[in-house]
């Protein structure tokens, strides 16, 4: 075995062994009686899996075969069964229709305590008791909506799914409102996979709570998932299952992006007796960590009673415009993605040629003239700015956005946000670039969860000058902005372009999808489908045709043993 061993790449440079090729020779070493072709199977195995982990799987599927499963009795092995018990570094766990998981131990058990606490949620003996609902006010909910109050109002847990424009949030406000009818002092928390998803959730929601008529109701500002269990600088979480969270109700928003490891961590610190709902769109991009939990979640045969999926749109029509583009995306729809890009006002087609890199620059610069505008407005305005100024500046920034599949090449985020910030740089007519990359008007993103500046991955922050010259960087949920010189250099990235990925639980008034052939490998119905409903009112499409019809065939389908493990732990309860 010769995983340790350092390599030379065409170009010379040294390549250094991947994390799983390490763990396989040190974990093989502790057993050197071990035969040579059951050496070669498990370390092939372990290789495989971690893999399959950079590739946001969380095990290895595999047919049953009893003549060659003799391996997996080697000590480094362990049965679901006893993996609690006897720990070891790999588990095998069979479902019982001839299909075996292996996994690093560490992922077995962030499956089976999410699937373990779970079904205590769902315990009957301990579940909440069921609100009374009333609806007779209510004119203008459908038929699903009403479900999915009903469902929430009685049930421990709910999933809630629909593309935009479904009536989440509208349906959520009419749930919340009836179980503050039947518990007035209930505690409620709201909370997101990131900083991004959480201020449109805060923002959101706050304006359906005051159209359905809710007052005095006990809720936290919507905050990161991580901000919510107090994790940061400490070894673990502040809340755990020792220690629960102390609310009565907990909305989870964006829940797509929920990945195995936070989402484990949040169940664990969820107090049997606390009603949980989560929202989201099982056909976005699955989060960037290993896990597709909200899809694990809706496909699960033993949670059907506590899911609804929303249907029916009111911010697009399905036959025309963006509605018509996702839904053919979504369905593989060929002629459907063709018809909506032959040009209206919701969809516009370009050909993304080369050739012309500094036209389509050029063009997509026109996208951001609201917020020159707006940049060029505050030169005269007195600082630190009023919360009214940062509010229309943040305004003026999403009425346009780019989304590329990827970082680099010629038509990725990295080479448009140097190009945009020279063009926005040309505009206020300041060339002073600072220390660290810094200028008037650059728009950021924040990459990394920061707790001491209480900044979380996915914040948008705008760098503006002061009176003296002195560079300070906006967010639209702090009261006061943070010195330029504070933020890490490499915890930031320039934001005129975002990757879709980053640009989940955001919304754009105009959002221009850069997809560049560079990238092919990399773009999937999912990836296709959540870059086109971050648009509210259009959607501008860079692409090669075929190359977008080719995508909308490529699934991305993760493997996980979550749904084995839910139905496992739920079927105890009954």
């Amino acid at each position: 075995m010769s995983s340790m061993t350092k390599t030379k790449s065409s170009a010379g440079a040294t390549v250094l062994p991947t994390w799983y090729e390490v763990l396989a020779t040190h974990l093989l070493a502790k057993f050197p009686q071990t035969a040579e072709p059951t050496k070669q199977t498990i370390s092939q195995c372990i290789l495989d899996l971690g893999s399959a982990l950079e590739q946001g799987d969380t095990c290895l599927k595999r047919t049953v075969e009893p003549s060659d499963d003799a391996w997996l009795s080697h000590p480094l092995f362990v049965s679901d069964e006893f993996a609690l018990e006897t720990p070891a570094p790999l588990v095998v766990m069979q479902d019982g229709q001839g299909c075996q998981y292996i996994y690093f131990y560490r992922h077995w058990q962030q499956e089976w305590q999410l699937a373990e606490r779970l079904a205590a949620l769902l315990n009957p003996e301990t579940a909440p008791k069921a609100a009374q609902v009333d609806l007779s006010s209510e004119n203008s909910l459908k038929d699903l909506q009403i479900q999915a109050i009903e469902m929430a109002a009685k049930s421990p847990f709910s999933l809630i799914t629909g593309g935009p424009g479904t009536g989440k949030t509208y349906t959520l406000a009419r749930i919340v409102k009836a179980l503050q009818l039947a518990q007035p002092n209930l505690r409620v928390a709201l909370a997101a996979p990131t900083g991004k998803a959480a201020q449109r959730m805060q923002s959101v929601l706050a304006n359906e709570f005051e159209n359905a008529k809710i007052k005095n109701l006990k809720v936290q500002d919507a905050q990161t998932i991580h901000r919510l269990l107090g994790l940061g600088g400490r070894s673990m979480p502040r809340y755990h299952r020792y220690e629960p969270l102390p609310f009565d109700l907990i909305i989870i928003d964006e829940g797509s992006m929920l990945d195995l490891a936070l989402a484990s961590l949040l169940f664990d610190a969820i107090a049997v007796g606390t009603r949980v709902i989560i929202l989201g769109d099982a056909d976005q991009l699955a989060a960037v960590d290993a896990g597709a939990v909200l899809a694990d979640l809706g496909e699960s045969v033993a949670l059907k009673p506590y899911r609804i999926h929303l249907q029916e749109s009111n911010r697009f029509k399905a036959d025309e415009g963006i509605g018509l583009l996702a839904n053919g995306v979504l369905r593989q729809d060929e002629t459907s993605v063709l018809e909506a890009l032959t040009g209206n006002e919701q969809v516009q087609y370009f050909d993304l040629d080369k050739s012309k890199k500094n036209q389509i620059f050029k063009q997509l610069w026109h996208g951001f003239a609201a917020y020159v505008a707006c940049l060029e407005s505050l030169k005269t305005a007195t600082y630190p700015l009023q919360e009214a100024s940062v509010k229309a500046l943040f305004i003026a920034f999403d009425q346009f956005r780019v989304l590329c599949a990827q970082r680099f090449g010629d038509f990725g985020a990295n080479a448009i946000n140097q190009v945009l910030g020279e063009h926005l740089q040309h505009a206020l007519n300041d060339q002073n670039v600072r220390s660290g990359g810094w200028y008037v008007g650059r728009p950021v993103m924040v990459t990394r969860n920061d707790y001491g500046l209480r900044l979380s991955n996915g914040d948008i922050g705008v760098c503006l000058a002061d009176e003296a010259g002195r560079l300070w960087v906006y967010f639209p949920d702090r009261n006061a902005p943070i010195a330029a010189t504070r933020l890490p250099p490499e915890q930031i990235e320039t934001a005129f372009a975002l990757t879709i990925h980053k640009s989940q639980g955001s919304e754009f008034s105009v959002v221009a999808m850069v997809l560049d052939a560079n990238a092919e490998e990399m773009l999937t119905r999912e990836l296709i489908y959540t870059a086109i409903t971050r648009a509210k009112k259009c959607i501008q499409v860079w692409s090669d045709k075929m190359l977008l019809i080719n995508a909308i065939h490529k699934k991305s389908n993760r493997v996980s043993g979550l749904k084995v493990n839910i139905a496992a732990q739920i079927s105890v309860l009954y």
